[in-house]
């Protein structure tokens, strides 16, 4: 399981609401959306709020998503799932201060074999604390992450399909590639097989990354190209592969991270004549790339000490640690940024309260509950 937060959050509701609820039908009319259900959480409502706030950032979305087909995990876990992560992202806030929809796709990789498709859970959550009105953020990258990382990596590590299978791990050093092969909003292209990759090939993709004619097209021609370089045993450490982006005129950004490079061309530009940035994930972008760990023999021995007994358990520990660290902190945050939104005194005594509550307690239910009700 990743958890993924979009860069959207700015325009209307029906942006992010049709595309989580409705799909284009035969006469292009938009029709309720195969395959997804509102899991928790009242859409009329969380339209509301974020079409009627002021401020200028109006919802936070994202998804959780699995390589587990969406009838491989259990309604229980999937609530274990949705009512833990809100836990980690609203910390310290009480449930009637925000708004949160969640919404099942599984409709993902569907195939003959497969009728149902990978689990996604969706979420959108309004940019408003709900008591004040104020100004609410979801989530901000350099504070959240490592919470919202440390909190994935346990439940990858706890959580169990229906058949006991453990959730894919995408930490995993069997699932760590050279390169990412897919460009957002692009087909998926075919993998590189430096075996019928020719030299005509090569040379075609030098012709694109010298006079790139789209984004993509350079993403890739870059991509193919260094993976035959590291086949080859040229490139073997990420100052080889920032010489190697230089020597063909691509200029190297500032401010890359320590997962990704960003590389300009000037012959590739926008309306406005300025360079477009291409970002290149993958292994052999990160700042410590070595080559070698890539080769087969070395990945083996990885995988072995990635799944030894004690590296499992140094690794839950330390993000065990950096979860109740990173609660703490965001608890703290909430607690003084919305302190003038602390609970109203009850127009009810606690002991008219408890007398009624004792008259007629509520039967249990395993149904999920809109917001602003009691959680789950």
């Amino acid at each position: 399981m990743i958890v993924k937060f979009s860069k959207y959050g700015k325009g209307k509701a029906s942006g992010v609401l049709d595309y989580l609820l409705k799909e284009k039908g035969d006469k292009g009319a938009l029709v309720p959306r195969v395959h997804a259900k509102v899991l928790y959480g009242d859409p009329v409502l969380t339209e509301h709020l974020i079409n009627t706030t002021s401020h200028k950032s109006k919802y936070k979305s994202g998804y959780l998503s699995f390589l587990e087909r969406a009838n491989e995990i259990s309604e229980a876990d999937k609530k274990r799932i949705m009512q833990e992560f809100e836990a980690i992202i609203f910390c310290g806030l009480e449930c009637d201060q925000y708004d949160i929809l969640w919404v099942e796709h599984a409709d993902k990789d569907i195939d003959e074999a497969h009728p149902v498709g990978r689990l996604e859970l969706n979420f959108v959550i309004p940019c408003q604390e709900l008591r004040s009105g104020n100004a609410f953020q979801p989530y901000y990258e350099p504070a959240d992450q490592k919470r919202v990382n440390a909190w994935k990596n346990i439940i990858n590590s706890e959580v169990k399909t229906i058949q006991g299978e453990p959730l894919s791990d995408p930490n995993d050093p069997e699932r760590k590639r050279l390169v990412n092969p897919y460009s957002n909003h692009a087909p998926r292209p075919t993998p590189f097989d430096v075996k019928t990759y020719t030299k005509k090939d090569a040379d075609k993709d030098e012709e694109t990354i010298a006079n790139p004619p789209s984004r993509t097209l350079l993403e890739e021609a870059i991509k193919r190209r260094l993976l035959l370089d590291w086949q080859n045993g040229i490139l073997m450490n990420r100052r080889m592969v920032l010489g190697r982006l230089e020597e063909w005129g691509l200029k190297i950004n500032r401010g890359n991270s320590e997962k990704t490079l960003s590389v300009t061309s000037s012959k590739l530009t926008d309306k406005n004549g300025k360079p477009i940035g291409v970002r290149l994930k993958g292994g052999m972008f990160e700042r410590g790339f070595d080559g070698l760990r890539f080769r087969s023999h070395n990945k083996e021995w990885e995988q072995a000490v990635y799944d030894h007994r004690i590296s499992r358990n140094e690794r839950k520990q330390s993000d065990e640690e950096l979860l109740a660290t990173g609660i703490k902190i965001k608890e703290a945050y909430h607690q003084e940024r919305y302190r003038s939104s602390a609970t109203p005194e009850s127009l009810v005594s606690d002991k008219v309260l408890e007398q009624e509550l004792e008259v007629a307690e509520p039967a249990t239910t395993e149904t999920y509950r809109p917001s602003l009700r009691p959680r789950f």
